[in-house]
């Protein structure tokens, strides 16, 4: 009982009075963020964030609309993969050390894969919570989809590949289902034979079922299978994208 309601007080999130503006922030991280305008974010220990400062900014964060929900075309956006990295440092740690103090440990989907899979997972705006949560509700689906979430992975302090960019798996933000069943854009161009490179044209591809990203967005993770530059394994907690 106790873990169903805190389950759903994860789902209340309050409604972003200007959703088109950086003020989405405060609303979707009220435990770190004071107040947001589209000049700054103001943070709870009263330092101040510019919104435009260097580039890629905050705002850009938000310049490719998220939209919950199947899909039946193929992207053409990358909605949440470009992202303001002192953002990220600010939230939830500078160093791998200071991540780490805050990192808890969770058993993903238990009822299925008992203590098989312990995750490292950050305390930081109830991610943990939210992730338990996840990992309640996939233990209801059907056994068919268990093999796409077995052999998950989190934490780990690295850079994205082929960049010089802190990949969300530092932070303890992010998640990795089985990649038996997952398609990378860039590992896809690779086995191709072609260059990989942002510009080089690619052919969508997925095997992960709508009704698993439909739980992971119903608590604030964004799914990489909604870029262009597809990740179909990845989930990350982006809660300011689904306001």
């Amino acid at each position: 009982m106790v873990k169903y309601f805190i389950c759903l007080l994860a789902l209340i999130t309050p409604l972003a009075a200007y959703p088109d503006t950086a003020a989405v922030f405060a609303d979707a991280y009220p435990d770190t963020i004071l107040a947001a305008s589209n000049e700054m974010v103001v943070w709870r220990d009263k330092t101040v964030m510019l919104i435009t400062k260097n580039s890629p900014t905050l705002a850009d964060q938000l310049k490719d609309k998220y939209r919950k929900g199947e899909f039946f075309t193929p992207p053409n956006t990358d909605p949440g993969r470009q992202r303001y990295q002192p953002f990220f440092l600010k939230m939830y740690g500078n160093t791998q050390w200071q991540v780490e103090k805050y990192l808890t440990t969770i058993y993903w989907m238990p009822k299925v894969f008992g203590n098989a899979f312990p995750l490292r997972v950050t305390t930081i705006n109830g991610v943990d919570k939210k992730l338990q949560c996840v990992s309640d509700e996939l233990e209801n689906l059907p056994d068919f989809y268990y093999p796409y979430l077995s052999n998950p992975s989190t934490f780990t302090w690295r850079n994205i590949a082929n960049s010089d960019h802190i990949s969300t798996h530092s932070f303890g933000i992010a998640i990795d289902i089985n990649t038996d069943y997952s398609h990378y854009w860039q590992w896809d161009l690779m086995h191709e034979e072609k260059p990989v490179t942002e510009s080089t044209p690619l052919t969508y591809q997925n095997e992960i079922p709508w009704e698993i990203v439909a739980i992971f967005e119903k608590y604030g993770f964004i799914w990489g299978g909604k870029w262009q530059h597809y990740d179909t394994m990845h989930f990350e907690y982006r809660p300011e994208l689904l306001q």
